[in-house]
């Protein structure tokens, strides 16, 4: 009874070995598919102003300052403040005060004196006669 059982199991193993002999093998190609992506504008950087000679720019006084928001609506338009316009300058608005004035070659203080203004102010939209800021 052992001999048979033990020819049994010998058929099994050598007709399962036959079998995965006869499948066909899988190539080692992976299939072709084709990946799209959806197309992302590309960002261009803002045009730079014409450069202004910055010493001869005059102080600005109480009345001349710009408000928070205007600074951070100037920075926004610019292209470098992407949070929201609150009037307070923080970290962000620092951050893009500061990238402003690099790219600008103005002094990089993170503040915004008339020197910065003036450059800055290029990208505040124009108000229509008569409306003040």
């Amino acid at each position: 009874m052992r001999s048979v059982f033990f020819i049994l199991v010998i058929f099994l193993l050598f007709a399962g070995c036959a079998r995965r002999q006869e499948e066909p093998e899988e190539s080692a190609e992976a299939p072709a598919f084709e990946l799209t992506l959806p197309q992302i504008p590309k960002l261009t950087a803002p045009e730079r102003p014409e450069i202004l000679d910055l010493e001869q720019m005059p102080r600005l006084t109480d009345s001349d300052k710009p408000t928070n928001r205007d600074i951070q609506l100037a920075l926004q338009n610019a292209g470098f403040y992407y949070g929201k316009i609150d009037g307070i300058i923080g970290p962000l608005s620092t951050r893009a005060i500061r990238e402003f004035q690099e790219k600008y070659n103005l002094p990089v203080d993170g503040q915004v004196g008339p020197k910065t203004w003036a450059v800055l102010e290029n990208y505040l939209p124009d108000l229509p006669p008569g409306q003040e800021r």
